[in-house]
């Protein structure tokens, strides 16, 4: 199985002391997939993501019937999920077909996700830090 994390990153200094890659998302589809995950959003549906993903290319996305980690650099997603108000990650789905088509901008600001998923830590726990 190819393991290849999709990162995020969030800017607090120039040293970056903690990364987490325990979050894994499945791929259980037959097509290829762009993952984008975010505590932060500015609107419960606004992707929050200016020049995210600009230079996207094979590499970037989750294969079929594969698996790749959710990172983050900063801190540990237990110390944002329990200082985070609502405790809610967002992981946002979106098809290959889709962001070749449309580009990263118009996906992002029409919304166009295949699926959504709301977790909090207590859920990431119960399932293994898996979401499929």
């Amino acid at each position: 199985m190819f393991f290849m994390p999709i990162l995020f990153f969030f800017i607090q200094g120039c040293v970056v002391d903690k990364f987490d890659d325990r979050l894994k998302f499945v791929n259980k589809t037959n097509k290829s997939l762009l993952i984008y995950g975010d505590f932060f959003l500015l609107k419960d549906t606004l992707i929050n993501c200016n020049n995210c993903y600009t230079g996207i290319t094979e590499n970037s996305y989750c294969k079929p019937k594969d698996t790749t980690g959710i990172a983050i650099h900063g801190k540990l997603y237990d110390d944002y999920l329990v200082k985070n108000p609502n405790q809610i990650f967002r992981v946002f789905v979106f098809e290959s077909d889709t962001i070749k088509k449309y580009g990263w901008e118009k996906a992002q600001k029409d919304y166009l996700i295949l699926k959504r998923f709301d977790v909090n830590l207590e859920y990431i726990k119960k399932n293994n830090w898996i979401i499929e």
